[in-house]
């Protein structure tokens, strides 16, 4: 299980990553001090040769014929000699330094005396240097006992007017460098695994006090079921991914807890719905099977069946229809639609119920207020709210419509002077079934203003709602133009 698990994945990609980037300084750092340590030895030999040079040119010069020419050239095996002798005692850095001068037949005229025979370099670098080219080499000599030695050699023609003379050949072992580099070799061998096993410990107890918040929320997921949806996750104030982890569960958690609450609340008040027309055709029907009746008896039975099947069907159709919108399946037929010509029909077939009840319906704003929208579902907002206007508005009372444009927007005020909505009830208006305690003998099942919102909703608008018991009530929406 924990090979599975998010700090195992963690902690392993860190030490992967640690390995590769140690790896790549470790090769960076080894060619870096090899260069050096190269680039080193190489000045090293070519200041000895050059010095050499120097002080042989010296001498030279003190023991030169008067008339011109060249030094006695036993005087100069004897100077040379001399030379490389001192060069080897006074000058402590180099006494592991190699000196060799060659005349320009390839012979050895005068070498250190450390080493206890002439090295001599093979005919193919001899012939390099004699077209008066300098130049660095390497290569390996024979010692006692099977050994070999490598060594890096510098190689250098001295001229005298234009004349190659001798040749000098300084040459060092690379014992040395291969003994450093050695060392950092295995240091890094060593302590590139020992760092990565650490930083892992170290990274281990790390993620585990970073995961121990998730580790605690996944407790507390634990404990949370259907029956106690009300519990929360401890949230941490740490102000990171795992505060706003622990939040958006929690508020996963309340948006849970509200769809339950609702789907609780919504299956209760579907069986009060339902359960009345559902006895009144259960009765109707009994009393219809107790004894034989007339046909108008059969007749006038039938009716008031067909009445409850009526309203059982709109039920259900505002139902399905509520349905539709929450779960995006509705497919709205959107076309432009003239509103303040749609709003007049309405109104015009609604002022038959408002004179019926003895009230006022009056619009205003009949200026040309064009939208892209769904006629159908648009007349069935206006019938909605001006159904429901009239119904809770009392004889002798007002309802009035108006129409106006805003930037992008069409804006529809319905008002009435009926009862108005409770401070209490206007958060809960727009849910299934909810009906006001003293409308509840009304005809009508609780499902307009749900559906009323669903359809702003679905065509991008906003609907607001202003009551004041006794005063009346003005719903307003926003659609856009």
């Amino acid at each position: 299980m924990f090979f599975k698990s998010i700090r195992f994945k963690i902690i392993l990609l860190y030490m992967l990553i640690l390995s590769a980037t140690l790896f790549i300084f470790s090769i960076f750092l080894y060619d870096s001090l090899k260069q050096d340590l190269s680039a080193n030895l190489d000045n090293l030999l070519k200041s000895k040769a050059g010095g050499i040079e120097e002080s042989i040119d010296t001498y030279l010069e003190t023991r030169k014929p008067e008339g011109g020419g060249k030094a006695d050239p036993e005087y100069f095996i004897k100077i040379a000699q001399h030379l490389v002798d001192v060069e080897e005692v006074y000058d402590p850095r180099l006494v592991k330094i190699i000196v060799q001068i060659f005349n320009i037949k390839g012979e050895n005229i005068a070498h250190t005396k450390n080493i206890p025979y002439i090295i001599t370099f093979p005919k193919e670098l001899f012939d390099e240097v004699l077209k008066g080219r300098s130049r660095f080499d390497e290569f390996y000599i024979d010692l006692p006992e099977n050994k070999k030695l490598r060594l890096r050699i510098f190689i250098k023609p001295v001229f005298e007017d234009k004349e190659m003379i001798y040749i000098v050949q300084v040459a060092a072992p690379l014992t040395a460098i291969n003994s450093t580099l050695n060392g950092l070799k295995l240091i890094l061998f060593v302590l590139l695994p020992l760092t990565v096993i650490i930083t892992g410990l170290a990274g281990a107890f790390l993620a585990r006090s970073a995961l121990r918040p998730v580790d605690n929320m996944i407790n507390s997921a634990r404990q949370i079921t259907t029956e106690n949806l009300k519990l929360r996750i401890h949230t941490p104030k740490s102000n990171d991914e795992i505060q706003r982890l622990a939040e958006t569960f929690n508020e996963l958690l309340g948006r849970l807890d509200k769809a339950f609450t609702g789907q609780k609340q919504f299956t209760q008040d579907v069986t009060h719905e339902l359960r009345t027309p559902l006895t009144i055709l259960r009765g109707q029907i009994e009393v219809a099977l107790k004894r034989p009746r007339s046909g108008a008896e059969y007749g006038k039975i039938l009716r008031s069946c067909l009445e409850e099947i009526n309203i059982l069907n709109k039920i259900v159709e505002n139902l399905l229809m509520l349905a539709s919108f929450e779960d995006k399946d509705l497919k709205l037929e959107i076309k432009p639609v003239e509103l303040n010509v749609l709003a007049a029909k309405v109104i015009k077939d609604m002022r038959v119920l408002a004179k019926k009840k003895g009230l006022s319906l009056q619009f205003t704003g009949k200026e040309g207020v064009m939208i892209r929208a769904d006629e159908n579902y648009i007349r069935r907002l206006f019938l909605n709210l001006i159904d429901n206007a009239v119904k809770y508005t009392q004889a002798g009372g007002k309802v009035a419509v108006s129409l106006k444009k805003t930037a992008g927007f069409a804006v529809i005020r319905i008002s009435d002077t009926g009862a108005g909505i409770p401070k209490k009830d206007l958060p809960y208006i727009y849910n299934r079934f909810f009906r006001l305690e003293k409308s509840r003998s009304s005809e009508g099942f609780g499902l307009g203003l749900s559906i009323v919102r669903s359809i702003v909703e679905a065509h991008k608008g906003k609907i607001r709602v202003r009551s004041k018991t006794g005063k009346g009530t003005e719903f307003t929406i926003q659609l856009p133009r």
